[in-house]
């Protein structure tokens, strides 16, 4: 289980501002991929080159920039570019 913080816009498109994910493991871009699955939309106005990723409190990263893997237990924010401070 995988809980993922959704802010500005991505929360708007999935639904929630929260989602529990039931994965053990998943990429950071697999991540980005299946939330945008759940939007429902063909474009939902993020992806994992203009989403900045935070695993655990730690450093925010473009997903699509590194292999990090999120495993179960984890808690994830997903930040778009433009969030609006």
């Amino acid at each position: 289980m995988i809980k993922v913080r959704c802010v500005g816009h991505i929360a708007s498109a999935v639904g929630a501002k929260e989602v529990v994910l039931q994965s053990e493991e998943l990429g950071a871009a697999e991540l980005v991929d299946a939330l945008r699955a759940m939007s429902g939309k063909g474009d939902p106005g993020f992806t994992k080159f203009n989403t900045l990723v935070m695993v655990e409190d730690g450093e925010a990263f473009v997903s699509a920039s590194r292999s990090t893997r999120v495993r179960s237990g984890d808690s994830v924010v997903l930040i778009p570019f433009s969030h609006g401070g």
